[in-house]
C-alpha cells in the first residue's frame, strides 16, 4: 500500500504533466491554484505575477467562494502590490523566501508587515494561516508569488501549514514557473503573429489594389452585357463567349457562387461591398474572392441592371495562412519523448544567436526546425534565407553565398548580392552543409568567426549580422576524420547540435502525423476523408520509413489521389508500402577482422566494384565507415589519381 508521501509524489508527477500540456496562460494559472489547493487540502489560494516591477493579482479560488470573479475579481484585479517588505506577497517577491504564517491576526509587531483584512471583510471570510511561496525561473529570478490560505485537517478543521506542505508547494512551484514562462512565450509569439498579420494585411491590400479586377455587367433579366479581360483570369470565363448569355446559364466556367449576391442586388437595388465567398472554377483551384456590386442606372436614374466587381483575394488568404504557420509552434507534430525534448531545446534557443547544427536523416524535418528557430525568435521580422549546398555546382556556390561584382568571371554581367548579405539581420540556413567544397570551407569559417566577407572579384570587406543554422544528413565527424571537412569549421558549426530522430524511432507520432496530413490534404483536394483503415494503420506502424516524415506525407497524398471513399485502405497505398513485410532476422555472420585485411585485398574489392565504396564494403564484409578508415590509413586511390 502506498504511503501518503508516495501518493503525493505520484500526484506531483500527474500535475506536472497536466501543467506542461497547458499553453493558455489564463487557464494555466487557474489550474495551478486548483491543483495546489487539492494537493495541500487548503481552503483557498491566490496567484500574483511580477509585471513592471510590481505584483499584479491574477487569480484566486477558495472552497467557500469557488473562483473569485465578477465585481470582486475586478476589485482585486486592479491591485498592484509593491515589491517590498510591507506586505506578505511583496516580502516573498523581494526576498525570494517562503513564508509560513500559522495565524495572520497574531503576527508579531517585529514583522515589517501586517495582514490586510480587506478580502475577509468584503466576503465575510476568515483567513487564519497563509503559506506564501515564490515562483522562480531557471535563473532564480522571482516571476510571481503563490499564496495558499487555511490548511484543512482530515475532519475539516483549520490547521497550520506543515513542513510537508512547504516541500510539496516548493516542488510544484518550480514546475509552475517553467509552465508559466512557456505559456508567456507562446502568448508573445501569438501577439507578434497578430501584429504582423495585421500589418501584412494592410500591405497586401495596398498591393492588390493595383491588380485589375474582373468586371461583369448584367441587365435586369440577368443577361451579361459586358465583361472585361480580367474576367478570363479571375473567373475562368472568356468575355467574348459569355456576352449576351444569361448569367445563371453560363455553366462549365465557374460555380456561380456570386449568383445569390447578384439576385439580391437586382431585387433590392442595394449596393454590396466586399462580399467574401469561395469560388470554384472548372479544372481550376478554388478561389477566395470579394464581390462588390452596385445598381446600373441610365440617364433617367432608372435601374437597368447591375455591375459586379470581383477581386481575387486567394493569394492574400494563402499568405495569411503561411504567416500563421510561421508562428504556430504546433506545426511540428509529435508527442514522443524525443520530440518533446527538442521542443524544450527550441524554447531555449529561439532568442539566442547561437549557431545551431541540425542533423538527421533525409525527410526528418530539418528545415522545419530551422524555420521554428527563426520565426519564433527575435529575428523573425528579418529575412530567413535558405541555401541548398548540394543544388549548386562548386563554381557557383561561392558566388551564391558571398555575391560577386561585374566581370568577376565569365557571365558575371552585373553585381550580385550574395545570400550572406541578403540575410543581414536575420538567419542564413545552410542545408546539406557537409557538401560544401574544401576551398569554400575556410571562407565560410571566417564569415562565421569575424562576421565579414568579400564578394567574388572584390577586395572590399563587408560586415554582416547573421545567425547561421546549418543542417546535414551525413556524418560530419567522419568527414573530418577522412580529411573531407575542416575540423575547425565543424566545431564552429556544432556550437549546439539538434539531432532529429528518424520516424521509425518515434512511431508513436505516426497516428498524429496521419491526422495532420489528412486535415492538410482534405483542404487542398477538397475532399472529406475521415481516416485510414486498421490494416493500413498497422502497415504504417510496421513500415521502416526510410524517407521519414516526407515519405509518410507523400504516401498519404498518393492515397488521397486514389481514394474516393471516407476511409483510406491498403489498396490506396503505394506498392512498396502495402506490399511490405518485416524481414526475418538474419543469422549472425562471422565478419572478418579489419586487421586481417591487407591493402591488395581492399584494392581488389574497390577495383572490382568500380570504386563504389558501399558495394566494396559489402564485398569485404565490413561496414562502410571501416572501409573509409582503411582507405585513409593505406592511402589508397584510383589509378588515374596516382
Amino acid at each position: 500500500m502506498l504511503s501518503s508521501l508516495d501518493i503525493a509524489k505520484q500526484k506531483l508527477i500527474e500535475i506536472s504533466i497536466a501543467l506542461s500540456s497547458e499553453t493558455d496562460l489564463s487557464r494555466l494559472l487557474k489550474k495551478i491554484i486548483h491543483e495546489l489547493r487539492l494537493l495541500t487540502k487548503s481552503d483557498g489560494g491566490s496567484l500574483f505575477l511580477v509585471e513592471n516591477g510590481k505584483l499584479r493579482f491574477e487569480v484566486a479560488q477558495n472552497n467557500t467562494l469557488m473562483l473569485l470573479k465578477g465585481e470582486d475579481f475586478q476589485f482585486f484585479k486592479q491591485f498592484e502590490i509593491p515589491i517590498s517588505k510591507r506586505s506578505i506577497a511583496g516580502y516573498v517577491a523581494l526576498t525570494g523566501d517562503i513564508l509560513n504564517i500559522p495565524d495572520v491576526y497574531e503576527l508579531s509587531a517585529d514583522f515589517p508587515f501586517q495582514f490586510n483584512p480587506e478580502f475577509d471583510v468584503r466576503n465575510n471570510y476568515h483567513t487564519q494561516s497563509i503559506l506564501a511561496v515564490p515562483l522562480k525561473d531557471h535563473t532564480g529570478k522571482v516571476i510571481g508569488v503563490l499564496e495558499l490560505i487555511n490548511a484543512m485537517g482530515d475532519k475539516g478543521e483549520l490547521i497550520p501549514f506543515s513542513e510537508v506542505h512547504e516541500n510539496l508547494v516548493l516542488s510544484l512551484a518550480s514546475l509552475a514557473a517553467v509552465a508559466i514562462n512557456k505559456a508567456r512565450l507562446i502568448q508573445t509569439i501569438q501577439n507578434l503573429y497578430e501584429d504582423e498579420r495585421e500589418q501584412n494585411r494592410r500591405n497586401l491590400e495596398a498591393i492588390f489594389r493595383s491588380v485589375n479586377d474582373a468586371i461583369i455587367t448584367v441587365d435586369k433579366n440577368m443577361h451579361i452585357i459586358a465583361a472585361n479581360d480580367a474576367t478570363r483570369e479571375i473567373c475562368g470565363m472568356d468575355p467574348k463567349e459569355i456576352v449576351g448569355r444569361e448569367f445563371h446559364r453560363v455553366t462549365g466556367y465557374c460555380a456561380q457562387s456570386c449568383y445569390e449576391a447578384l439576385k439580391e442586388i437586382l431585387g433590392t437595388e442595394k449596393t454590396i461591398k466586399d462580399y467574401r465567398l469561395e469560388c470554384r472554377k472548372q479544372n481550376r483551384p478554388h478561389q477566395i474572392v470579394t464581390v462588390s456590386s452596385s445598381p446600373l442606372r441610365d440617364r433617367a436614374d432608372k435601374n437597368i441592371g447591375t455591375v459586379l466587381v470581383i477581386r481575387d483575394l486567394t493569394r492574400v488568404a494563402e499568405m495569411e495562412g503561411e504567416l500563421r504557420g510561421r508562428y504556430n509552434l504546433h506545426n511540428i507534430v509529435g508527442k514522443s519523448h524525443k520530440l518533446q525534448n527538442i521542443f524544450r531545446l527550441l524554447d531555449e534557443l529561439m532568442n539566442t544567436d547561437t549557431t545551431v547544427l541540425i542533423t538527421g536523416e533525409t525527410g526528418t524535418g530539418k528545415e522545419l526546425i530551422a524555420k521554428a528557430l527563426h520565426y519564433g525568435g527575435a529575428r523573425a521580422a528579418k529575412p530567413m534565407v535558405t541555401v541548398n549546398c548540394t543544388a549548386l555546382p562548386e563554381n557557383l556556390l561561392e558566388s551564391e553565398l558571398f555575391g560577386h561584382v561585374k566581370g568577376a568571371f565569365t557571365g558575371a554581367s552585373k553585381d550580385r548580392v550574395g545570400r550572406f548579405q541578403a540575410a543581414h539581420g536575420g538567419t542564413l540556413f545552410l542545408d546539406e552543409v557537409g557538401d560544401i567544397p574544401p576551398n569554400l570551407q575556410l571562407k565560410l569559417l571566417r564569415a562565421l568567426q569575424e562576421k565579414t566577407f568579400e564578394r567574388v572579384g572584390d577586395s572590399t570587406t563587408h560586415r554582416v549580422d547573421v545567425r547561421l543554422i546549418a543542417a546535414t544528413n551525413c556524418d560530419l565527424k567522419q568527414k573530418v576524420s577522412l580529411g573531407e571537412f575542416r575540423e575547425d569549421l565543424y566545431y564552429r558549426l556544432k556550437v549546439l547540435e539538434i539531432t532529429l530522430p528518424p520516424l521509425r524511432d518515434r512511431r508513436e507520432d505516426i497516428p498524429l502525423l496521419i491526422n495532420h496530413f489528412l486535415t492538410l490534404f482534405n483542404k487542398s483536394y477538397n475532399k472529406n476523408i475521415e481516416g485510414i483503415s486498421q490494416d493500413a494503420l498497422k502497415i504504417f506502424m510496421l513500415y521502416p520509413w526510410p524517407g521519414n516524415v516526407r515519405e509518410l506525407q507523400h504516401a498519404i497524398e498518393h492515397a488521397f489521389v486514389l481514394c474516393n471513399s471516407p476511409t483510406i485502405t491498403l489498396e490506396h497505398l503505394p506498392a512498396e508500402i502495402k506490399d511490405y513485410s518485416p524481414p526475418e532476422a538474419p543469422a549472425p555472420a562471422e565478419r572478418p577482422k579489419i586487421s586481417s585485411l591487407q591493402p591488395p585485398d581492399i584494392l581488389q574489392a574497390l577495383v572490382k566494384t568500380g570504386w563504389n565504396k558501399a558495394k566494396a564494403a559489402r564485398l569485404l564484409g565490413i561496414s562502410r565507415p571501416s572501409l573509409y578508415q582503411l582507405i585513409h590509413r593505406h592511402n589508397l586511390r584510383p589509378a588515374d589519381q596516382l
